[in-house]
């Protein structure tokens, strides 16, 4: 490679457009030298920084980050700096997957009804917000807790209904964080033992509902069916609000996972 290259050379080496670079340069983020003509010429030290700003730009760095980074900080700066994005990326890679589940979840809307009902091994969770007997104060505490902490952004909303004592209503409601989340966002301070919900074996169904919290009716025929598997069902049933599946414009459907229960044992 000759050692100095145009502007037009080095964005097609890197392949990132003129426009960029410029901006880069009106950033501070590299200081190309000027011939004679006034074009840009880019040597190797500028190479190098384009190649470092790429990859942190790759890595959905701030600009303004990359500028901290780029300049000389002490060694604990720049370590706090990537740890910071490095805790970012976590959260991203977590949004995600939750995407992807939700997709999974909102194919069953079109499915035959035995494909969205079937065994499901639910992991350990634990409650992070007030325990309530009102599910719209549950929604308005995930919220509060998302703009106050961006990883609450991956909690789910849970009703749980007793099993003896019907479906008229939730008896408890709450904002919930699975155990495997909040270790890979190193949440561990979220893992309080007296707010676990043990996970295990469950029968697991999808409604599709006319509101967020499925109504009695609903509830009733995912028990009825559930019992009707030859299984013995015991603990507590839970719901968790997914996704809402659009038919027209006039009519939402809400869809909600059904867990009955949180343990299921074989007669």
């Amino acid at each position: 490679m000759k050692q100095e290259l145009f502007i037009g050379e080095i964005a097609e080496l890197l392949g990132v457009s003129k426009d960029t670079l410029r901006i880069y340069e009106e950033q501070g983020l590299i200081c190309p030298k000027r011939d004679e003509n006034g074009f840009r010429r880019y040597g190797e030290e500028e190479l190098y920084r384009l190649i470092t700003v790429k990859v942190y730009r790759e890595n959905a760095f701030p600009m303004k980050e990359i500028r901290r980074l780029m300049e000389k900080t002490s060694r604990r700066g720049t370590m706090e700096l990537l740890e910071a994005q490095i805790q970012a990326e976590r959260m991203e890679i977590l949004r995600h997957q939750r995407n992807m589940e939700r997709l999974e979840l909102a194919k069953t809307y079109y499915l035959d009804e035995s494909e969205s009902f079937g065994y499901y091994q639910a992991e350990n969770c634990y409650r992070v917000s007030p325990l309530r007997d009102n599910y719209f104060d549950v929604l308005l505490d995930w919220f509060r807790c998302s703009r106050k902490d961006p990883d609450m952004t991956v909690c789910y909303l849970n009703a749980e209904y007793s099993l003896e004592g019907g479906f008229d209503r939730p008896e408890t409601a709450y904002v919930m964080i699975k155990e495997s989340d909040a270790r890979y966002l190193q949440r561990e301070e979220l893992l309080k033992e007296e707010n676990r919900i043990p996970g295990g074996s469950c029968l697991k169904a999808v409604l599709y509902t006319e509101k967020p919290l499925p109504d009695k009716k609903s509830l009733e025929a995912v028990w009825e069916r559930a019992k009707k598997t030859g299984v013995n069902l015991v603990g507590r049933a839970c719901t968790h609000f997914q996704y809402v599946v659009y038919e027209s414009e006039e009519k939402p459907c809400y869809m909600t996972e059904v867990l009955l229960p949180l343990a299921v044992c074989d007669e």
